[in-house]
């Protein structure tokens, strides 16, 4: 992942000199893609072979189709060169370099929402930790499919596939997805105190899970992309969960089975997903849990959120997002409630606290300064093409997140953080590679003066 836009670009002079010349693009030639098809790549390119473009719009488009190729998650690198044959007519060089796309790896985690509850709140106990098989096999056949294949032991045992395909016409625009899931939990939380999930000492294999989904995507554009998916889900749990938290399903039975349809929308012109300095997203989703078949979950979602990345010129930069959820508002099963604190939406500051609720709002901002960024070439020492250089960026950043939940389920004990305004602020390090890894080392603040230190392995926001 190189930090700059690597473009060949119509000279500044004669851009300035020649403004509304038109330069007529004869051929795109596409180097480097040994597996991945050039309608593939073609798909994503602005420009097109036999179209003429004025060099101001050639030289912001070369720009534009760089980040989408790069954001395609396919290419380690992108290069667009402009190769002019006479006054009025050039070639489109677009070199590219791809991806390790067969990733069968071992891997090891946590089982808790995230590493900071598991060294504070869990003392450490590796007893939670889950371990086993992934295997990617990205851009299959060539064609940005995607294959994948899970296997899990420890804490949580799984077994659990997903396939997507991203386009099944001509014009590319409509795709598909289908997978499934099974799983046994050694334990599971049964309610929540102090913002803490509790969990059972000695329980085994407390929950049973099965997964069942397909889904609808729908491109029309480079930016934007709907999604309609079915799920199935089929949940079982050991009496004991049930007898120590009868509203767990709400029900007087062990089990909740429901099936959910849901849709989103997601608009994205950020320069790098995997760490974005400029652009902006947004994106919303509505969903509802129960569709009338199995009278367990009758229950509805709304949720929305837009950022923003801004450069500020000298290497600084801000970034901010706005978050908002809302669901029904009556009593909701205690397996199907969610807040801040889950799915990476978290105050930062309060990683360790459950906050859960019917609705939030938050907001997040945080100011960065580049202070390091330079490739490695460690060809000698791994001579594998997709690691021969590894770039390296670091950022020291401070940062300020507010925001506010709604709880009136009276269910849920000691709730001081519910039905408040919370703030956290602080300062730390980003460290950013390749593969979208991020390395977050953050020292924040709450609004009651506490701190604390904290590690995340993915961008904020």
């Amino acid at each position: 992942m190189n930090w700059t836009d690597s473009t060949s670009r119509v000279s500044a002079n004669s851009a300035q000199a020649n403004k509304n010349r038109l330069l007529t693009i004869d051929k795109i030639f596409i180097i480097g893609n040994q597996r991945t098809k050039e309608r593939i790549i073609l798909r994503e390119l602005n420009i097109k072979e036999g179209y003429a473009y004025n060099t101001e719009e050639l030289n912001e488009a070369l720009i534009l189709d760089r980040r989408k190729l790069m954001n395609t998650q396919l290419f380690l690198d992108v290069k667009l060169s402009l190769i002019q044959l006479n006054e009025n007519v050039a070639d489109i060089i677009v070199r590219v370099s791809e991806r390790w796309y067969t990733i069968p790896s071992p891997f090891f985690k946590l089982a808790d929402r995230n590493f900071n509850v598991w060294l504070s709140n869990q003392n450490r106990d590796w007893s939670r930790v889950e371990y086993g098989l992934k295997f990617y096999k990205y851009n299959f056949r060539g064609l940005n499919e995607q294959v994948y294949f899970f296997f899990q032991l420890g804490f949580t045992r799984q077994l659990a596939m997903r396939y997507r395909i991203p386009y099944i016409d001509k014009a590319q625009k409509n795709g598909l997805e289908f997978g499934f899931s099974f799983s046994e939990t050694a334990n599971i939380n049964f309610t929540t105190e102090g913002h803490r999930l509790l969990f059972t000492d000695s329980l085994k294999d407390a929950s049973q899970s099965k997964i069942g989904l397909v889904g609808w995507r729908y491109r029309p554009n480079f930016y934007r992309n709907h999604y309609v998916e079915l799920r199935y889900n089929d949940v079982k749990i050991k009496d004991t969960i049930r007898s120590l938290n009868p509203e767990y399903f709400l029900n007087e039975g062990n089990r909740q089975q429901y099936f959910a349809l849901s849709y989103s929308f997601e608009n994205d012109h950020r320069d790098f997903v995997g760490y974005p300095l400029k652009g902006y997203r947004w994106e919303a989703e509505v969903s509802k849990l129960g569709l009338g078949i199995f009278d367990e979950v009758n229950l509805f979602r709304l949720r929305a959120e837009a950022a923003k990345y801004l450069p500020l010129g000298k290497e600084f930069y801000y970034a901010g997002i706005g978050r908002g959820y809302l669901s029904s508002l009556k009593k909701q099963p205690y397996a199907n409630l969610t807040g801040l604190g889950f799915s990476r939406r978290w105050i930062r500051g309060y990683e360790l606290d459950a906050i859960e609720g019917q609705a939030f709002l938050m907001q997040q901002n945080t100011f960065s300064k580049k202070i390091f960024a330079r490739e490695f070439d460690v060809s000698q020492v791994l001579p594998i093409e997709q690691f021969n250089n590894i770039p390296l960026a670091i950022y020291l950043k401070a940062y300020f997140d507010h925001g506010y939940l709604w709880n009136d389920i009276d269910y849920i004990r000691n709730k001081p953080l519910a039905n408040r305004y919370l703030y956290g602020y602080g300062i730390g390090v980003d460290i950013v590679s390749f593969y979208d890894f991020v390395l977050r080392l953050e020292h924040s603040w709450k609004h009651d003066g506490s701190s604390g230190i904290f590690f995340h392995f993915n961008s904020a926001f």
